[in-house]
């Protein structure tokens, strides 16, 4: 009988999938958004999607969301690399058996990565999402960041907060 050296179940092949398909498809769809901005539109130009209520207005952010940090792309690249290692560790760490756990972890590490190689490559993250009752312009990997972000910490808080059915019995 054949020892494994690794054991490996097809159900956390699953997950790594879906955490590895969210990954790809965010950082994809960030960057090839960024990019036909960037060649259809000029800085400063806005296009009316919905009139008054959703615009593409191409704009440069040297910071991070809502303008804070202006300038300050070194910092954000390590804070960035920081939060990277941060989701691997996550996902190595907690095996919760949940899609949406692999989905939420996966497509913040794309937007991460997407916002990551616009502050190495140019200094800057193309912004171009504008929604009239929003203060600020943003891209898709910052959707993909704040909306996984708060499912993450959902779904943990969820898991944390669960009680313990053996805590339960008399």
């Amino acid at each position: 009988m054949k020892k494994k050296l690794f054991s490996y179940s097809k159900q956390l092949l699953k997950y790594d999938i879906v955490f590895a398909v969210c990954a790809i498809s965010a950082l994809l769809i960030d960057q090839i958004s960024k990019h036909l901005v960037i060649t259809f539109v000029d800085v400063g130009q806005q296009v009316a999607l919905i009139p008054k209520f959703l615009y593409i207005t191409h704009i440069k952010n040297s910071g991070a969301a809502f303008g804070f940090f202006q300038d300050k792309t070194n910092i954000l690249i390590v804070i960035t690399f920081i939060a990277i290692i941060f989701v691997l560790i996550l996902k190595l760490t907690f095996k919760f058996n949940s899609y949406l756990f692999n989905l939420s972890l996966g497509f913040i590490l794309g937007g991460a990565v997407g916002n990551l190689i616009d502050r190495y490559f140019l200094g800057q993250v193309t912004d171009f999402i504008y929604f009239s009752f929003f203060p600020a312009v943003f891209n898709g990997a910052d959707s993909f960041l704040v909306v996984n972000f708060i499912i993450l910490i959902i779904l943990i808080l969820k898991n944390f907060l669960k009680k313990d059915p053996e805590e339960n019995k008399t």
